[in-house]
């Protein structure tokens, strides 16, 4: 029986839901790196009108709405499943666009170290530990995938890419 987005409010399935919360140490080691090797220069360039501002803004949203992601799960695991994987996909979205750019323009990412030796092992150990408790289905990866990659990182960075006309867009082939 495939088990639904939202599951039974009963249903125990991680003995550590605290765990969750390593999402939010990744992510305060991922900016020490963003923030101490050039990710605001670097950003100008690649998505385009990008200042200290924006950047402190942006990470403060994304990491209030990481910490609020990682407590529903840890207070309610059963419930909030999904948002528990809208952690791993955000990551792993992130980690992505480090390392495709860092890859296609030769030039460093500052953020594809953490990116990938820490988002990449977070985010695969939680959709592994989840998937060995067969509790990943098509409905709940998707809807994760599209709140936690898409709407939260995939489609903000590329559209303002695409729009500021900025390196990012171009490495892709988004606009001639």
């Amino acid at each position: 029986m495939e088990k639904d987005i939202f599951m039974k409010d009963e249903q125990i399935f991680d003995e550590n839901p605290g765990a969750i919360f390593i999402f939010c140490l990744l992510y305060a080691l991922h900016m020490v790196e963003e923030f101490t090797l050039g990710f605001v220069e670097w950003g100008d360039r690649y998505f385009g009108s990008f200042d200290w501002t924006q950047n402190l803004i942006g990470n403060s949203i994304f990491f209030v709405c990481l910490a609020f992601a990682c407590y529903l799960y840890y207070k309610n695991p059963g419930k909030y499943l999904w948002v528990g994987m809208c952690a791993s996909m955000w990551v792993l979205a992130n980690s992505f666009i480090h390392i495709s750019a860092t890859l296609l323009s030769g030039e460093y990412s500052p953020g594809v170290v953490t990116a990938t030796v820490l988002y990449i092992p977070g985010g695969l150990y939680f959709l592994v530990k989840w998937g060995r408790k067969g509790l990943l289905t098509w409905k709940n990866l998707t809807l994760s995938f599209i709140v936690g990659a898409l709407i939260f990182m995939l489609i903000p960075t590329f559209a303002r890419a695409v729009l500021l006309h900025a390196k990012l867009a171009e490495l892709f082939c988004l606009f001639n």
